[in-house]
C-alpha cells in the first residue's frame, strides 16, 4: 500500500511541476522569470524523485542509531519527511553524523536547516567508523591459567602408559651416534629402549 501511495504521490507531484513550469513559460517572458520560481518547481521535482525511489525502495531508519536520529531531531531535521527518510537510507553513516555536525556547529547561521542538509549530505566524505564489535585483546585467546589437578595427570599418565618411559638427561653421544646404535639393534633384532624427556613435573596439562 504504501508503495502504491508513494507511486501516485511521486506522479501527481511530477504533474504539479510541469503544470507550473508551463504556466511560467506561457505567462513569463524569460527575464521575467526569477530563480525562486524555478526553485520552487525544483523542490517538486525533488519531492516527486523521492517518492518515486521511496515506491521502488522504502526507505528505513532502522540501522540509523536512536543517538543519531535524536540528533536530527534536536537540530530539525524532519524524520518524516519522505525526501529526508530516502537520504538518509541511502548514504553512510559518517556521511548523516558529518553534515549534522556541520549544522550543530553552524547553527545559528544555517536557518533552513532541511534544505542544508538534502544538498550537503551527498558531499560529505565517506568516514570509517569504529568498530561497534567489543575490542579482543590477547588474553582473551589465553589458555585456562590453573595448573590440571594431581591426581588427572596421574590418570592421564597410567592410560597412555607413561610411566614406562624412562628418564636420560645424562645420556652422551651425538645424533648420529644414536642413530648408528638403533639401527645396530634392530639388524640384531635386539629390543630397541624407547627413550624420552619426560619427567612427572613435565607433562603438559
Amino acid at each position: 500500500m504504501m508503495k502504491e501511495d508513494s507511486l501516485f504521490t511521486a506522479i501527481n507531484l511530477s504533474q504539479t511541476a510541469t503544470d507550473q513550469l508551463q504556466s511560467l513559460v506561457k505567462s513569463l517572458p524569460p527575464e521575467k522569470i526569477t530563480p525562486q520560481l524555478i526553485a520552487e518547481i525544483e523542490t517538486l521535482l525533488n519531492q516527486a524523485l523521492a517518492n518515486l525511489k521511496a515506491a521502488i525502495n522504502p526507505p528505513s531508519l532502522d540501522g540509523i542509531p536512536p543517538d543519531v536520529l535524536s540528533d536530527a531531531e534536536r537540530l530539525g531535521i524532519p524524520l518524516d519527511d519522505i525526501e529526508v527518510r530516502v537520504a538518509m537510507s541511502s548514504h553512510h553513516l559518517s556521511q548523516i553524523i558529518g553534515v549534522l555536525t556541520e549544522i550543530d556547529n553552524r547553527a545559528e547561521v544555517i536557518k533552513r536547516r532541511r534544505e542544508y542538509f538534502l544538498v550537503r549530505l551527498p558531499d560529505i566524505a565517506v568516514e570509517k567508523l569504529g568498530s561497534r564489535l567489543p575490542v579482543m585483546t590477547a588474553r582473551d585467546f589465553s589458555g585456562p591459567s590453573e595448573q590440571t589437578p594431581k591426581e588427572v595427570r596421574d590418570a592421564l599418565r597410567a592410560k597412555y602408559n607413561l610411566n614406562s618411559l624412562k628418564h636420560k638427561r645424562g645420556a652422551s653421544g651425538s645424533l648420529f651416534e644414536k642413530i648408528k646404535q638403533a639401527k645396530q639393534a634392530l639388524e640384531g633384532n635386539e629390543p630397541v629402549e624407547v627413550l624420552s624427556e619426560w619427567e612427572d613435573d613435565d607433562l603438559p596439562f
